[in-house]
């Protein structure tokens, strides 16, 4: 089961690239949050590589308290 992760940048994320994280993007007058499922460690790690290989710098990244339904 995937769990729930908000990752902070600097700066802004469009949401083309978001959506080809699987996450989705707010944007903040100087940041950008992006918050979705993700499958495990492994893709946790890919996205932030892919965010680090966009000069992008991380501010926080924490993991959600699963949904209630």
């Amino acid at each position: 089961m995937p769990l729930n992760y908000e990752i902070r940048v600097r700066g802004r994320v469009g949401d083309h690239l978001a959506d080809s994280l699987g996450l989705a993007a707010e944007v903040e007058p100087v940041e950008t949050v992006l918050r979705g499922p993700v499958q495990g460690q492994e893709d946790l790690h890919q996205i932030l590589a892919e965010l680090q290989e966009m000069g992008l710098e991380l501010l926080e990244i924490r993991r959600l308290p699963p949904e209630r339904g």
